[in-house]
């Protein structure tokens, strides 16, 4: 299984072959679950233009990263923010305990799944996720 340090620079050369010449700062947001994933990508160019830029097909690249970026007890992230500027290193952040904020909303159904396959420890279900779990759970059909 691939590491972090291998899959983040792997998501930044998708990035990079997707770009137009002259660019000056990229953000590529990305939300994702077991089920379900989203991305955006954002570029300025040099003349103060931003131009629309389809974001590259990397969706085996990001369910990769979250898995091995999983913690027991923690989970796994529920959206991320790769940022490049001309000249500079690129970075990465990842966001585990905030609302990913997903327009348009994910059902609740989604998150339970997610937390299914990344279990969290009772006192890492931030309240947001705890209260999609527990509209989940009033929505489930019981199994026969």
């Amino acid at each position: 299984m691939a590491s972090p340090d291998e899959l983040v620079p792997a998501i930044f050369d998708a990035v990079g072959q997707a770009l137009p010449p002259n660019w000056r700062r990229v953000t590529f947001r990305v939300w994702a679950t077991v089920v379900a994933y989203q991305t955006e990508l954002t570029v300025a160019m040099a003349d103060g233009s931003s131009p629309e830029v389809a974001p590259p097909a990397v969706t085996n690249l990001i369910a990769a990263l979250r898995e091995v970026m999983y913690q027991p007890g923690r989970g796994t992230w529920f959206s991320a923010s790769f940022r490049l500027r001309a000249g500079e290193e690129p970075e990465a952040s990842f966001n585990y305990d905030q609302d990913p904020r997903w327009f348009p909303e994910l059902p609740p159904v989604a998150f339970a799944r997610d937390v299914a396959a990344f279990p969290r420890a009772d006192e890492r279900i931030p309240d947001w996720l705890r209260a999609l779990l527990a509209d989940a759970a009033a929505v489930a059909v019981p199994e026969d």
